[in-house]
């Protein structure tokens, strides 16, 4: 199948992780261009055969847990059920983005410290639910492959229409690996001198070798200051 790339928004640098461009700027190019990720993530399936998406990079500073908490606020929008995971144990970073402390969160359900319906809160303002990563642990390789892990994201696959997964990049560590396997597919997301071509390459092939399913790649950072938008951060998706 060829390959199709599409620009799709521009947003100014926010360190902020609560901030969602889409919420805050819902008629602007930035949040235009998010709704064609949508339209694409519905083309590739068509079938509604991948509910479990996961996003990962090669290095970190990306733009992943931007870009996916984003896309779980417009998922939410359109009347999709939705939950978001942080499966990024080592540098959580979903508790910013709900503005909560990162407690009560998975590793803590995993351990048997918390229940189901403690570890899945909901965010009224954004219209989505969500679990934090918990207490710091230094066996993440054991918690990934937990089957407690499997048996959760087999439930929630069952009751939410879209299981969204942050993961770490794929070269610093190897647990994007260990969560594909509880993945329908990965969306790949790829910064703009972040990371150079061969080390993206790498975490491509790595990514193939190990039969991941990548559904497509998102490329960020992109300086548009030449361009008719000014300055800011272009993301544009490839369908694989």
């Amino acid at each position: 199948m060829s390959k199709k790339k599409i620009n799709i928004f521009q947003i100014e640098r926010n360190e902020r992780y609560d901030y969602l461009v889409t919420k805050e700027q819902p008629l602007s190019y930035t949040s235009e261009c998010f709704q064609k990720v949508l339209i694409n993530i519905d083309y590739a399936n068509l079938d509604n055969d991948m509910k479990v998406l996961q996003f990962t990079s090669t290095l970190a500073s990306e733009g992943k847990s931007t870009f996916i908490s984003n896309l779980a606020y417009l998922l939410g929008q359109k009347g999709k059920k939705v939950i978001l995971i942080d499966l990024d144990l080592r540098k959580p970073k979903m508790n910013r983005v709900f503005n909560v402390t990162n407690r009560e969160g998975l590793t803590d359900y995993l351990s048997g410290k918390v229940q189901y319906e403690t570890v899945v809160r909901h965010s009224e303002e954004i219209g989505v639910d969500f679990i934090v990563g918990g207490e710091k642990t230094t066996s993440v390789v054991n918690v990934l492959e937990a089957k407690k892990l499997k048996e959760l994201i087999v439930r929630l696959k069952s009751e939410y229409d879209y299981v969204l997964l942050d993961t770490p990049p794929v070269i610093a560590v190897s647990d994007a690996l260990y969560v594909a396997k509880l993945a329908d597919g990965v969306i790949f997301i790829v910064a703009q001198n972040v990371a150079k071509k061969s080390l993206v390459k790498e975490a491509i092939q790595t990514l193939k070798h190990n039969n991941v399913h990548i559904i497509g790649t998102i490329l960020t950072q992109v300086d548009l200051k030449n361009g008719s938008y000014g300055y800011g951060y272009d993301y544009s998706y490839k369908y694989e």
